[in-house]
């Protein structure tokens, strides 16, 4: 692989999919225009709330779904959207909930860079500084086993959303998944391809209404059902 190193932040596409984020996400895209990141898109999910709008306010460039479709839907839109871009170098994927810190972007970005990676990963548990919540680790820790198994690779945070894509990852990935377990399907086709995959450690941030969305037990089964389902069936 060609060491990507012949860009600036104008370069890097930050992809966040939203889903009824209004009041969060307008601070997300602030902070990340102050880091300067200049090219910010958000998805906005079939949010019913202000989402799109507050986003826009702020700079970013909305792409909108008409129906909620799934976050891995919305992270395929803005991947279509990056791979129609030749002038862009690097995508960023990342939450618009206030739960990473776009600070990390440059270190993650840096560790890509220096180890050729393809796809970089954000690692919420491997500083071992985060306070996750029980019921989250319980989940990724599942996860984590089952995308190992059908990936043949040892996997960690299997469900992190904060990840750095190479052109030729986001060339060779493409996202069938519509739900949760799109994170895991990233990693067995990313290890399918023999793709390069860096792990980094990042901050992570839970809130107490955290439990309001995203994956818990239920979400889970679902989700290992469909990914154990669409790997069975898929051809």
């Amino acid at each position: 692989m060609m060491m990507e190193n012949a860009f600036n932040k104008d370069q890097i596409l930050i992809i966040i999919p939203v889903f009824n984020e209004s009041g969060r996400i307008g601070g997300v895209v602030s902070e990340l225009k102050s880091h300067g990141f200049g090219q910010v898109l958000v998805i906005d999910d079939g949010s019913v709330d202000n989402s799109a709008t507050e986003a826009a306010g702020k700079g970013a460039k909305v792409l909108i779904h008409l129906i909620n479709r799934g976050a891995g839907a919305a992270t395929e839109t803005g991947l279509q959207y990056f791979r129609q871009q030749s002038h862009l170098k690097l995508a960023v994927t990342i939450d618009g909930d206030n739960q990473h810190s776009p600070s990390d972007i440059d270190h993650l970005v840096r560790a890509h860079v220096e180890s050729e990676a393809d796809l970089t990963i954000g690692d919420r548990f491997m500083s071992g500084e985060n306070k996750i919540p029980l019921s989250r680790i319980i989940y990724n820790r599942i996860a984590d086993i089952i995308t190992s198994v059908l990936s043949w690779k040892m996997v960690k945070d299997s469900q992190s959303g904060f990840k750095v894509w190479s052109r030729r990852s986001a060339e060779l990935i493409r996202i069938e998944q519509n739900g949760y377990e799109f994170c895991s399907e990233v990693l067995i086709k990313a290890h399918h391809y023999k793709l390069n995959l860096v792990n980094v450690p990042i901050k992570v941030y839970y809130p107490k209404d955290y439990h309001r969305k995203g994956q818990n037990l239920g979400m889970g089964i679902r989700t290992a059902f469909n990914l154990l389902h669409h790997s069975i069936f898929k051809n």
